[in-house]
């Protein structure tokens, strides 16, 4: 029953992205989201999550004008029932 509850609060929160990305896009203007679903599931009516693009106004201002350096993550693993991994580059200023 608790291994239940907890895939059922992973699905919740998988179903939360969406409003999640409007609520960046709303509160920060400028700032990029880009959430990509399956085109296979899409295509059987159902919705499964790939990944998510997040790039805030005030990171892109700053990159651009060369005051504030970036973090970018190299790789990171999750475990347990939704598994998967987040990617990204690390950045420095020119």
């Amino acid at each position: 029953m608790t291994l239940q509850k907890m895939q059922d609060s992973f699905l919740d929160e998988y179903n939360r992205l969406e409003a999640y990305a409007n609520e960046i896009r709303m509160t920060n203007p400028g700032s990029d989201v880009v959430i990509n679903l399956s085109k296979d599931a899409m295509e059987q009516g159902k919705r499964k999550f790939l990944k998510m693009y997040i790039c805030f106004n005030a990171m892109k201002v700053g990159w651009k004008e060369g005051l504030r350096p970036f973090i970018g993550l190299d790789r990171d693993l999750f475990k347990g029932p939704m598994q998967g991994a987040i990617t990204g580059g690390y950045g420095t200023r020119l």
